[in-house]
């Protein structure tokens, strides 16, 4: 069972990061200033450096996405630019624009993609290729898994979704909603004073439809690209993860 003070320490919202070390160092995903508030312009940035990529090796253009060169005689694998987008890279929407940014994401054709892409690109196949291709295998394997996770949890999606739209959740961000706040308070007191499993049993009921009903709106305020109630919705389903997070860590 846990002691008061881990118990506070996970209650604070967290924010998991991971960092990757490869043979290859580049900048990951970096941000670039928008005018427009509306995810299309994230196409249109890709359209914008799609004639930047060159094969390394035959100097033939490629889409950014491309881990390979999509010139049939060289094929070589190919760098991912700093400029990546996740959604371009996972094909993650849905409908006939895969490639567009959105909330509402297909999690069964996202993951058979990163699959696919994380099959092409392991690094056992190029043990025995020249370093340069090792590296970027390397590097590749690194970014489709960092993308794929990255997509798949709500959170960090918003998170990733908001950030491309210039605003930042950070960890420490207060929660705007009173009424959430009291609710939070209210899970510490329990959690606390649970002593058996029918006494988290509820408390996690609770918790996760809370989570639920949170995700339901960020995507119904992405759709409208409402950015100031993402964001907000954003910094609560923080406390509710943390609060799962607690909620997991009672049983150890």
């Amino acid at each position: 069972m846990l002691n008061t003070r881990r118990l506070f320490q996970l209650i604070s919202p967290t924010l998991k990061s991971t960092t990757t070390t490869t043979r290859t160092r580049v900048a990951l995903a970096s941000v670039h200033p928008r005018t427009s508030k509306h995810y299309l312009s994230t196409t249109s940035a890709w359209r914008s450096i799609a004639q930047d990529k060159k094969c390394w090796q035959c100097q033939s253009t490629n889409k950014p996405s491309a881990l390979f060169c999509e010139n049939t005689v060289c094929k070589v694998i190919q760098p991912i630019p700093a400029q990546l987008n996740f959604f371009h890279l996972l094909q993650a929407g849905k409908g006939d624009n895969k490639d567009q940014p959105t909330f509402d994401i297909d999690l069964k054709a996202m993951r058979r993609q990163f699959l696919m892409l994380q099959q092409k690109a392991h690094p056992d196949s190029f043990s025995q290729a020249p370093k340069r291709e090792l590296d970027y295998a390397q590097l590749q394997s690194s970014v489709i898994n960092k993308a794929y996770h990255t997509l798949k949890d709500p959170l960090s999606r918003a998170q990733y979704l908001l950030k491309e739209q210039g605003i930042q959740v950070n960890e420490g961000d207060s929660l705007s909603n009173p009424e959430l706040l009291m609710e939070v308070m209210e899970f510490r007191e329990e959690l606390e004073e649970a002593q058996s499993e029918a006494d988290i049993k509820p408390l996690k009921a609770r918790n996760d439809e809370k989570y639920a009903e949170t995700v339901h709106k960020l995507q119904l305020a992405f759709e409208k690209n409402d950015y100031e109630s993402a964001k907000d919705l954003a910094i609560e389903l923080q406390y509710l993860n943390s609060i799962k997070t607690a909620i997991l860590e009672w049983h150890q």
